[in-house]
């Protein structure tokens, strides 16, 4: 019996071990979304993630708008720090997300030049919050019985992503922290359940997850900032397979398809590109109130100059409690 609640303790929380992947979709590959991030967990349960991330590629990594710079490299050292909470809106579970971006980026570039060029940014960058509601799926989790009695099922949610431009920007530098222009999205998360039994140690999910990228303007751009960067709505594909190693590690394979919107800079006008990623994830959780993962991802199809290129390498923790979790936690303690 004491046993069966100590397992009880551990399996609402490795419910949420996808949130620490979140930064990576928010930030090191905008449009890209965390495995097992949409499925559900208690009503009332708290998040504090604390995330880091390293990049290079010739893309701006917090820039939804992925510009290339041909024969540049960029590297940055990422951390992302924020704060989720899951409640029931309307009867459905739901979720907001607030992430905040700091760290520094450089860029190196040899285009037209004799010499190497220089420069780098450090500090913040935008602030990112996102919503989150189910349409179609189990009802929330208001207590342990729901908790233990969830199965996804075929669900699908909402979500609604903003970006504020309120992170540091220089108009006129090579690379920028802040992107000095609202962004965001609007996307439809959908999980399949595969196999009737859902319990650590055999859960295995498709999800799928199609958006809209919507763009606000940057009126400070070019060298001088006096030109305007406007951009058309983009689109995006995320795709998860993800399966339980054992009770306490899940592994997850990664896809993402992103078509940008045309763009504008002043009187240039250009298509907008295409490109996939490829990666993995593996997660587990390592203390009572703490779970941890790891993720690697990376470009197709990137050999040629004006290609978008990018890897990224994250090493992620999150912080997570709920009142009626750390309940469960006294009375298999008392039982033990």
């Amino acid at each position: 019996m004491n046993r069966r609640l100590i397992k009880a303790d551990k399996l609402p929380g490795l419910f949420i071990a996808a949130l620490i992947c979140m930064l990576v979709s928010v930030s090191a590959n905008a449009v890209s979304l965390p495995p097992r991030f949409y499925h559900k967990t208690l009503v009332g349960t708290n998040f504090i993630p604390i995330l880091g991330i390293s990049i290079d590629g010739n893309v701006n990594p917090l820039d939804p708008s992925y510009a290339v710079n041909a024969d540049a490299q960029i590297d940055g050292n990422l951390v992302m720090a924020g704060y989720a909470r899951n409640f029931s809106f309307f009867g459905r579970s739901a979720q907001l997300a607030y992430l905040q971006p700091m760290g520094d980026l450089s860029i190196r570039s040899t285009a037209g030049a004799e010499q190497p060029t220089d420069a780098s940014a450090n500090g913040f960058g935008d602030p990112f919050f996102e919503f989150n509601m189910n349409l179609i799926g189990p009802d929330p989790q208001r207590t342990l019985p729901d908790a233990l009695r969830y199965n996804p099922g075929f669900s699908m949610d909402i979500l609604i992503d903003l970006s504020v431009p309120i992170g540091e920007y220089n108009e006129g530098e090579a690379i920028n922290m802040g992107m000095n222009r609202v962004w965001g999205r609007v996307g439809f998360p959908m999980i399949l359940q595969i196999g009737d039994v859902w319990a650590p140690g055999h859960r295995t999910s498709l999800e799928v997850t199609p958006a809209v990228i919507l763009y606000g303007d940057n009126d400070d751009f070019g060298p001088n900032g006096d030109l305007t960067q406007s951009t058309d709505p983009g689109s995006s594909l995320a795709m998860h397979f993800t399966h339980d190693l054992n009770d306490d590690i899940w592994i997850s394979l990664d896809y993402t398809y992103l078509q940008l919107g045309d763009s504008e800079v002043g009187p240039v006008e250009s298509d907008g590109q295409s490109f996939s990623s490829v990666g993995a994830t593996i997660s587990t959780q390592i203390t009572r109130n703490m779970v941890a993962s790891f993720g690697y991802q990376s470009t197709l199809d990137d050999d040629a100059p004006e290609d978008i290129k990018m890897s990224t390498f994250s090493l992620n923790f999150t912080f997570f409690w709920a009142p009626l979790l750390d309940g469960l936690h006294r009375i298999g303690s008392d039982g033990e």
